[in-house]
């Protein structure tokens, strides 16, 4: 039998158990991010969920913005609900060299310009990467944000573009919020 805890300290040096939920089998089934994205979900308390890669960071003053963008999902820009909120994403290690420049300008025209484009006018942005926000009730009664069926979805984020497309939800795309991305900027790329 095979479970998953939650746990916290509990101010003296020990461990405090929160949650413990049930697996049905070996939770070792298919690939690690995606099942913990998944998996991740039902610990989270908000009606929405960021998802974050390990080589981003969030800025305060774009927390402070983060009330505005959850806004966007009360809006209904057609007959669809908004279910996954895109964010640009403001590439840091611009700076180290003229090569990592260069990369974060080929981010910039790809990630901003490309998905401002596919969001509007065209209307078929779907789940590009991070640092996306999800509708967490939407996609927990829908499979989840990510498919992790080992060996076959080689990219989990498209097939929670393809499950929203699929399942009734519109994607959003604003800029006047981002979030930091690191880049590996070495010449060995």
């Amino acid at each position: 039998v095979y479970y998953s805890a939650l746990v916290k300290s509990d101010g003296k040096g020990g461990i405090q158990e929160i949650y413990r939920v049930r697996l049905p089998g070996n939770p070792v089934i298919g690939e690690g991010k995606p099942e913990n994205q998944n998996h991740a979900m039902i610990f989270s308390r908000a009606e929405f969920v960021q998802t974050i890669d390990m080589n981003q960071e969030g800025y305060f003053e774009e927390a402070l913005k983060m009330r505005n963008a959850l806004q966007e999902f009360a809006k209904r820009e057609g007959s669809l609900p908004t279910t996954i909120l895109g964010l640009r994403e403001h590439i840091f290690t611009g700076s180290v060299s003229s090569l990592a420049n260069y990369m974060a300008l080929q981010e910039t025209s790809f990630v901003t310009l490309g998905q401002r484009v596919l969001t509007k006018p065209l209307r078929i942005r779907l789940h590009y990467g991070h640092p996306d926000v999800f509708d967490k009730l939407f996609f927990i009664t829908r499979g989840g944000i990510s498919k992790s069926s080992k060996g076959i979805n080689l990219s989990e984020d498209i097939f929670a573009g393809y499950n929203n497309a699929n399942r009734g939800g519109q994607v959003g795309f604003k800029e006047y919020l981002q979030v930091g991305k690191g880049r590996d900027v070495g010449m060995s790329q």
